[in-house]
């Protein structure tokens, strides 16, 4: 009978233990969790990846942010990572390589010159009709009001940027001349006046400088006939050849959370903030009442018009940016829209 004794009594020793390193294991496991270190996809659900264009937080991208958060991409079986875009990792460059399976650009114009160079991206949805985010601004004590009091004038570009590309439009159809300044997001050349007008978001500068007190004037490219479209949805024609179910998943997914942004406003503003604690809840409602007209402007959120297409071709076209052999059609979808609200 004595070692039954000394058995039981070794065990009584070691529970204590044993609870103790449970105890710790269960802690770790619920701090990592808290600290939000990425955990492996739940066995159900596929992984992929959103290239955005840029890295800042902006509640342009709320839709994808409630998509997380709300659970939309989580319904359609979908966990998604948001990648921050920058000049070297943008999203035609990491859709078009696979890296990504998907990514936002800012515009149809990127899609387009993009195919052009030989990039197999297909656009699938367009988040923001007629948008005019790009503009040109210039300080209201310079009296710069219209187009043609640029003429001669040193004007801020960002080279590389779809801006540069929006411009060259509008300036080539008006037959303006102007002293291109590469100034790329730095207003400060504005500000001190070195420089007499320079391109903007209306949704970023354009809400930003006046919040500090700086009055523009703003020069409007729809106003003189160039037409602008805002973020196209795009994937690349593999994923559209061999795993169509994933993208109208992920189509469906944002279509739902975006229609649910505009909806709940305060909701995109806050999941804005939850990426960037230091973003001005001011200026998100005032970026959201853009990009919800924008939204809301198309017939169905997301769709994409021949018609819009055709515009931003021609005028890409008439800056030489696209070849006039540019096949458009194969350069987006409407497919995956269309079955979303066939549901």
């Amino acid at each position: 009978m004595l070692p039954c004794r000394i058995i039981s009594n070794t065990m009584k020793r070691k529970i204590p233990i044993i609870i103790f390193f449970a105890v710790v294991i269960l802690a770790t496991i619920l701090f990592i969790k808290h600290r939000g270190v990425k955990q492996a996809p739940a066995p159900d659900r596929i992984a992929l990846s959103l290239r955005l264009p840029i890295p800042a937080a902006d509640t342009a991208f709320s839709p994808y942010y409630l998509a997380i958060d709300k659970g939309f991409f989580a319904k359609h079986g979908l966990e998604v990572k948001l990648e921050p875009g920058t000049p070297e990792l943008n999203p035609v460059k990491m859709v078009a390589q696979g890296k990504d399976q998907f990514g936002v650009v800012g515009g149809p114009e990127l899609l387009m010159t993009g195919r052009a160079k030989g990039a197999p991206l297909v656009g699938i949805a367009l988040l923001h009709k007629d948008s005019d985010f790009v503009v040109i601004v210039a300080l209201k004590s310079s009296g710069i009001t219209r187009l043609d009091e640029l003429n001669g004038k040193k004007v801020g570009f960002f080279y590389g940027h779809i801006s540069t590309d929006v411009l060259h439009m509008l300036l080539r159809k008006e037959n303006i001349h102007v002293e291109e300044v590469d100034v790329g997001f730095d207003y400060g050349q504005l500000l001190a006046k070195r420089i007499q007008a320079q391109w903007a978001f209306r949704t970023t500068a354009g809400i930003s400088l006046p919040a500090r007190g700086v009055e523009l004037n703003v020069i409007s490219p729809a106003k003189y006939g160039i037409i602008t479209q805002g973020h196209l949805l795009i994937t690349n024609e593999e994923m559209i050849r061999d795993h169509s179910d994933i993208v109208q998943r992920f189509v469906d997914a944002v279509l739902d959370a975006t229609a649910y942004s505009v909806e709940h406003v305060p909701e995109a503003i806050e999941a804005t903030i939850r990426r960037d604690p230091n973003f001005n809840s001011t200026v998100g409602e005032k970026q959201m009442e853009i990009y919800k007209a924008a939204i809301l402007r198309n017939s169905k959120i997301g769709w994409i018009a021949d018609s819009d297409m055709d515009k931003t071709k021609q005028q890409l076209e008439s800056v030489e940016l696209l070849p006039p052999s540019f096949d458009l059609k194969q350069s987006y979808v409407v497919q995956f829209v269309a079955q979303h609200y066939s549901h």
